[in-house]
């Protein structure tokens, strides 16, 4: 176990290293801001107002589904070094794979917010019969 996550670790220096070769300083910084604004707006958002986490509840799980996924995408990276033992082939790989997990990640998200964000919030109101539905005929 501490092999799977010293593995992980140095894997995810590795490929912030290649995508900031790939892309530059700048782009990497963003693209990390990107995945982080995403995962954070779709579940610290929803407290902006009262309706927001019942309008998207499972905002507040995609921090964890990301963890997990991006967990069992490395256990698989691991296996198939195991395996073929080609390191570069297969981080080039597993590099988009997990740029695409991040960024599916953060639109799901961003649309967990623009949901909850959009929905009217639930208000159920009172009726209350026309005035002249009624007639009154009172003197003082």
């Amino acid at each position: 176990m501490a092999g799977f996550v010293s593995n992980m670790f140095a894997e995810m220096g590795a490929r912030r290293r290649r995508l900031r070769a790939g892309i530059g300083d700048r782009a990497q910084g963003f693209v990390e801001f990107l995945v982080l604004a995403g995962l954070g707006v779709g579940s610290l958002g929803l407290f902006v107002r009262e309706w927001m986490p019942g309008a998207a509840p499972w905002g507040f799980a995609l921090p964890f589904v990301f963890l997990i996924g991006y967990v069992l995408i490395d256990a698989r990276r691991q296996a198939a070094l195991a395996r073929r033992g080609d390191e570069a082939k297969t981080a080039s790989g597993y590099d988009w794979l997990t740029l695409g997990w991040s960024f599916a990640c953060a639109l799901a998200g961003a649309a967990a917010f623009v949901i909850a964000w959009t929905a009217q919030p639930h208000e159920e109101e009172i009726w209350t019969p026309p005035e002249s539905s009624v007639s009154v005929d009172m003197s003082p």
